[in-house]
């Protein structure tokens, strides 16, 4: 499968499983309304900026933690789409409620993994600064440049762990080790299937953002934020489908080729 054949892929399953975009959508829409009470309207309406609610915090919290259920519901449903060509809704509570703890720990690894390259690369530049030694300065900053690229390409190494973890069943670390196999093989075409998914968002959100520009033009104030909130929950729960959609398709294509490769013959 090239790289158009899954971007296409996910359209075809976004496009056909509004139902599935539903649940997404109430979702968002929840999180989306639910804040408007807590946000200002407009940053640095004091002079010195606005400070951020304790209540919008937790309730961030909140939609973060109940987003990892979402995400398993979402990834098990695609899964069943693509291998099985349906989709059963049924199914979906009880994906997000099995593969929670499993998505949850992932994510909290590799925001570990990022915050201690973040850490590192930031202590080796700070260790330089006092000397005020131009050659010492240059030197740490090419190390932490380093340290921070190589914190990237993990990070995009471990790409696929979600959708591997959920689309085999398997266990956090284990998930981590095959992502890290499949990307370093595929690692360009990786890459530009996500950067054509970023430019799809994009683009998706340019246009977005001009409607939005011009509803501005008629309606003020927190009626506003209404209307773009339920705009932008429909806009990226589709979105959201589209990209599980081709990461779970080109996956599970070219594992399966791997798979075919791999076989003995008889």
């Amino acid at each position: 499968m090239k790289v158009m054949d899954a971007i296409k892929r996910g359209f075809d399953i976004a496009n056909a499983n509004m139902k599935l975009i539903l649940i997404i959508f109430i979702f968002n829409v929840i999180w989306n309304l639910g804040v408007i009470p807590f946000t200002p309207e407009a940053l640095g309406m004091t002079g010195a900026g606005v400070a951020v609610s304790p209540m919008l915090t937790i309730i961030s919290l909140l939609f973060v933690l109940a987003s990892i259920f979402i995400q398993g519901g979402v990834l098990g449903s695609v899964k069943d789409i693509i291998k099985e060509n349906k989709l059963d809704l049924e199914k979906f509570k009880g994906y997000g409620a099995k593969f929670y703890i499993r998505l949850l720990c992932l994510a909290l690894i590799i925001m570990l993994i990022i915050a201690v390259v973040a850490f590192i690369a930031t202590l080796v530049v700070a260790a330089s600064a006092p000397t005020k030694n131009a050659v010492m300065i240059t030197l740490t900053t090419i190390i932490a440049l380093v340290v921070g690229g190589a914190g990237i390409y993990l990070v995009v190494l471990l790409f696929l762990a979600p959708y591997i973890l959920v689309i085999e069943d398997v266990g956090i670390f284990e998930s981590m080790a095959r992502s890290i196999a499949f990307v370093r093989k595929k690692i360009l075409k990786v890459i530009g299937l996500a950067a054509m998914l970023v430019l799809i968002g994009f683009g998706i959100g340019l246009v977005m953002g001009i409607i939005a520009g011009i509803i501005s033009l008629a309606i003020k104030g927190k009626f506003l934020q209404f209307i773009t909130g339920i705009l932008n929950g429909g806009v990226n729960a589709y979105l959201s489908i589209l990209v599980t959609g081709c990461l779970a398709s080109y996956y599970l294509a070219h594992k399966d080729a791997g798979s075919k490769e791999e076989a003995p013959a008889a």
